[in-house]
């Protein structure tokens, strides 16, 4: 019998009153049906009446066993035996409710967590920047992508921030570990670094001062973060680190380095100053930004990876939105296993 369409994810059935399936749910006690006549075929569930489910069902042996999990019946097992076998017996219920035990407990723990993987996800997709905003002198393109493994949603954050001047902070971080807990921890630490910036605090002291309200939130996980200002009228860009991942540098003539930012230690850590890098750029000069999902591989070391990406950016692409995609496609072909964020600025400058 193929059951993939009766029997679909999200789809309701209602026993009624006074059939056996509608009893033992209400009861929690497993039921015994040792010969299915046509008198219990007439209280299938209309969802489930069909000749192929009749044909299987008619003249089996079935044993219906309620899966409970902390006192609440999340559904039920049903053990069938065709009619050319011993039909069931009371000496088969304690091996059929051992299994619906463990069953149960498999399911409560899945639905708990797949609960917090969608709470995490909605969480971390709202508190992240919608399309890129229009700024003079700069282009902006970004991707976020979320680990392939859907119950570890993790930290990874990003932001960019219009400042006066025709200035613009960009902002990229990952907070330590996956699930609920991070996402919420990487929320108020977006938060933090966009309200510090309104305030115009340069990189250094930007993360100084995230640093010390990070110790307020009474969390004992840590997160990386680097925070870029860039003044297009003077082509001039400050960067500051804690812990994070070197930004590349394209120039326009297609050369590539890896800026050697002074890296502080993470966010969370505590009594830690953050020294800072500045340096001119050529207008039409690329800076990129990511979390360490695109470069960590196995056997890999990072450094080289990022200078592979310097290299890749070299490439010419109509627009940066191609250039996030190619970047995407070509770290990780066959999918990945940690959120991926990549933060890609055209630095044009204003004549």
């Amino acid at each position: 019998m193929d059951c993939r369409e009766e029997l679909r994810p999200g789809k309701t059935f209602v026993y009624t009153t006074g059939t056996a399936m509608a009893r033992f749910l209400a009861e929690i006690e497993p039921v015994l049906i040792p010969h299915v006549g046509d008198e219990v075929l007439q209280q299938v569930p209309a969802e489930l009446d069909s000749p192929a489910a009749r044909l299987v069902l008619k003249g089996s042996s079935v044993l219906l066993v309620p899966l409970v999990a902390h006192g609440g019946a999340l559904g039920f097992l049903v053990f069938g035996r065709k009619p050319d076998r011993p039909a069931f017996v009371a000496a088969d219920l304690t091996a059929c409710e051992e299994v619906a035990e463990r069953a149960a407990v498999a399911l409560h723990n899945a639905r708990i967590h797949s609960d917090e993987a969608t709470a995490s996800a909605v969480l971390q997709r709202s508190l992240l920047p919608t399309p890129p905003p229009r700024l003079p002198g700069v282009e902006i393109a970004y991707r976020y992508h979320p680990s392939s493994r859907t119950t570890q949603v993790g930290g990874d954050w990003f932001d960019v921030i219009p400042l006066p001047g025709h200035r613009v902070g960009l902002a990229i971080g990952d907070v330590a570990g996956h699930g609920l807990h991070a996402a919420v921890v990487m929320g108020q630490l977006r938060t933090a670094v966009r309200t510090l910036a309104t305030l115009d605090l340069p990189p250094g002291r930007l993360l100084a001062q995230l640093d010390a309200f990070a110790q307020h939130l009474g969390h004992t996980q840590l997160a990386t973060c680097l925070y870029c200002v860039y003044d297009p009228t003077t082509g001039r860009s400050t960067l500051a680190s804690a812990g994070h991942l070197p930004p590349v540098l394209v120039g326009p003539d297609g050369s590539n380095e890896l800026l050697k930012v002074p890296v502080g230690a993470p966010i969370g850590v505590g009594s830690v100053t953050f020294d800072t890098l500045e340096l001119l750029t050529d207008p039409g000069s690329l800076l990129l930004l990511c979390t360490d999902g695109l470069v960590e591989t196995r056997g890999q070391d990072i450094e080289e990876a990022l200078r592979a990406l310097g290299r890749r950016l070299t490439a010419q692409h109509s627009s940066l939105e191609d250039t996030c995609e190619a970047l995407m496609r070509g770290q990780h072909p066959e999918g990945h296993h940690d959120d991926i964020t990549v933060l890609v600025a055209r630095l044009n400058g204003i004549p």
